[in-house]
């Protein structure tokens, strides 16, 4: 311990002591800082954000163009397969689209008939967080009820898909699918999507 008895020769002491207590209180300081957060601090939370997406009836018109939906057909489609995609990897967290491949089957689809689907920002942008996966998507061309009997389109604007939970396992982002028809929703498709795998159509549809 220091003793400050005679200052006149210790006049070393009082610079020493000063110094001392100096780098204390510096150490001090710097212990507390790494133990404390900052006020109002607050541990991130990782969340995928996804807006609906829509495929217009000019897209489909092209399929119909082609011959792709021409009753007694062979390769007559049934099918719309969708897959995630995003322009720009920096971006998977804040927004996705989806590519669609019009197909016989799922496993069996028009590469040249693949068309992008556009962002509807005018619909709510669904949040997912905890445990998702990013399986490709299958849509019956028969539940959207959107072909005549002879292979035309129907009238319609666009088929709005909307990102949800999958009922049968909510770690799956699926899609419920609105017809809009003048600027108004005319109908929901029953069935919405399928996460494929595991649930194709066909052969394993509910």
């Amino acid at each position: 311990m220091f003793k400050l008895t005679n200052l006149k020769q210790s006049g070393f002491i009082l610079p020493v002591l000063a110094a001392l207590l100096l780098q204390t209180s510096l150490m001090t300081s710097c212990s507390d800082s790494k133990k404390k957060p900052e006020s109002g601090a607050t541990a991130n939370k990782t969340e995928f954000k996804m807006n609906c997406v829509t495929l217009t009836k000019a897209q489909m018109q092209a399929w119909v163009d082609s011959g792709w939906t021409k009753p007694g057909s062979p390769g007559r489609i049934k099918t719309i397969l969708l897959q995630f995609y995003s322009p720009e990897a920096a971006g998977l967290k804040s927004n996705m689209q989806l590519t669609a491949y019009p197909g016989t089957s799922v496993t069996d689809v028009k590469i040249n008939g693949n068309t992008l689907l556009a962002i509807d920002r005018q619909c709510p942008a669904k949040t997912f967080s905890g445990r998702v996966i990013l399986a490709n998507n299958e849509a019956s061309l028969d539940s959207l009820k959107l072909l005549k009997p002879d292979g035309s389109l129907r009238d319609f604007d666009f088929v709005r898909f909307i990102p949800q939970a999958y009922k049968s396992n909510a770690a799956y982002i699926t899609f419920a699918a609105e017809i809009v028809t003048d600027g108004k929703v005319e109908a929901t498709a029953p069935a919405g999507t399928y996460p494929c795998p595991p649930y194709c159509c066909p052969p394993d549809c509910d």
